[in-house]
C-alpha cells in the first residue's frame, strides 16, 4: 500500500476526517476545510472526496475552483446563461439572486474552492451563507466546499460547516502512520518499533516527510539529519511546495535520544532482568556488594549492569566468553543513555 493510501484510509482521524466531511457533503450541506502550512498528500485527499461524492450522489457535478475577486459576477457568467445573466439586478445580492433563480445550473453543483486570502474568504463565505440562507427547503442547491491553508480563527456563517485538519490530528495518529509505514520495513521488530517512534519524534509533524524518511529507513536510521537535510534540499511535497523542516542537529539528536529511552532502555532492562534470574545463586553469594556509586546490593534482583560486569570480570560468575561480551555492550549502551548519549545503529542491532 502506497503511503498516501496508509495516510488517508488507515489512519483513524485521518479518515474520520474524509468520512465527516463526506456524510456532511452527502447532506448537501457547505463545509470548509481548514489547515496550517500543506494538508498531506493533497492531491489523495481531494479525489478520495470527489469519489466518495460520485459514489454516494452521481446526480450532482464535482468542480474545482480558482478563487476570484468577485465571486458573484464568477459564478453568474459560469454558471447563468445569457439570457439569465441580463436579468441580474445589483439591487439585489448576488447570493439571493442564485438562490430565487431554478433554472441555473449552479444548484446541481459541488464547488471546491481555494481560497488564498482572509478577504477573499469573507466575499465567498458571505455569498455562500446568503444563497443557502434564501434557497428554499426541499429544493436541490449548490454545495460549497471552501479551502483555505490557513488556521485564523474566523467567525461562524450560516449554513458552513468548519473542518480544522490541525484540531482532528493528534500525536497518536502520527505514531499510527509510522507504524503502519515501518511495517513493511525488511528487519526485526525491535528495529521496525524504534524507526517508529524516531520517525514520529523527529518528521512526525510533517507526514509526507515522515513518509520520505521511512522509505530510505537505512540512511534515516544512520543519520536522521543528514538525511533530512537531502530532502529539504532536493525534494517536494506531492503538490510541489517545499518541504519545512526547522529542527537544528541538536534537536534532533535530542529527539534520538528520546526514541531510544523509550524503546531500548525497556530491552536493556529485560535483559538485566533475565540476567539476573538466570545467574541468582553465584550473585547472591557475593552479596552484599558495594557498587562504584556507594550503593549497596542485598538482593540479586537490585543488582545493576555496571556491577555485574565487575562481578563477572573478578571471576566470581561463570561465563562464557560470547555471554560476557554481551553483557558488556548491554552495560556500555545503558551508560551511554544514561549520559544522555545515543546509540549507533549498528550498537543497536548488536544488542
Amino acid at each position: 500500500m502506497i503511503m498516501e493510501q496508509i495516510w488517508w484510509d488507515k489512519v483513524p482521524s485521518a479518515l474520520g476526517y474524509v468520512n465527516d466531511i463526506v456524510d456532511n457533503l452527502i447532506q448537501e450541506k457547505s463545509v470548509m476545510i481548514q489547515y496550517s502550512g500543506c494538508i498531506p498528500w493533497r492531491g489523495e485527499f481531494v479525489q478520495t472526496i470527489r469519489e466518495r461524492l460520485r459514489e454516494e450522489n452521481s446526480s450532482k457535478t464535482f468542480k474545482m475552483l480558482d478563487d476570484v475577486e468577485d465571486p458573484g459576477a464568477f459564478l453568474l457568467h459560469e454558471f447563468c446563461k445569457p439570457e439569465k445573466r441580463a436579468s441580474y439586478r445589483p439591487t439585489k445580492t448576488y447570493g439571493k439572486f442564485f438562490a430565487e433563480s431554478d433554472d441555473i445550473v449552479l444548484h446541481t453543483h459541488y464547488l471546491w474552492i481555494c481560497i488564498d486570502s482572509k478577504d477573499s474568504l469573507d466575499r465567498w463565505t458571505m455569498l455562500a451563507s446568503d444563497y443557502l440562507k434564501a434557497r428554499d427547503k426541499g429544493k436541490e442547491a449548490a454545495v460549497f466546499i471552501f479551502e483555505w491553508p490557513n488556521i485564523e480563527q474566523i467567525g461562524q456563517k450560516k449554513g458552513i460547516k468548519v473542518y480544522s485538519f490541525d484540531d482532528c490530528i493528534n500525536e497518536y495518529d502520527k505514531i499510527v502512520f509510522a507504524t503502519l509505514a515501518s511495517s513493511s520495513v525488511k528487519e526485526d521488530t525491535f528495529i521496525k518499533n524504534y524507526l517508529t517512534e524516531l520517525a514520529a519524534a523527529v518528521v512526525g509533524n510533517n507526514v509526507e516527510l515522515c513518509s520520505r524518511c521511512i522509505e530510505c529507513y537505512n540512511d534515516f536510521l544512520n543519520d536522521p539529519y543528514g538525511l533530512i537535510c537531502r530532502i529539504v534540499q532536493t525534494q517536494t511535497d506531492q503538490e510541489g511546495n517545499e518541504f519545512i523542516f526547522d529542527m537544528t542537529k541538536e534537536d534532533v539528536e535530542h529527539c534520538v535520544w528520546q526514541a531510544q529511552i523509550r524503546t531500548i532502555y525497556p530491552k536493556l532492562e529485560e535483559f538485566r532482568e533475565g540476567f539476573v534470574q538466570k545467574h541468582a545463586a553465584a550473585i547472591k553469594i557475593q552479596l552484599p556488594i558495594k557498587s562504584a556509586y556507594d550503593e549497596v546490593y542485598e538482593d540479586p534482583e537490585d543488582v545493576e549492569l555496571g556491577t555485574l560486569v565487575y562481578m563477572a570480570g573478578a571471576g566470581t560468575l561463570n561465563l562464557s566468553y560470547n555471554e560476557y561480551e554481551r553483557l558488556k555492550n548491554y552495560k556500555q549502551a545503558r551508560n551511554k543513555l544514561s549520559h544522555l548519549d545515543v546509540l549507533s545503529i549498528d550498537e543497536i542491532k548488536a544488542l
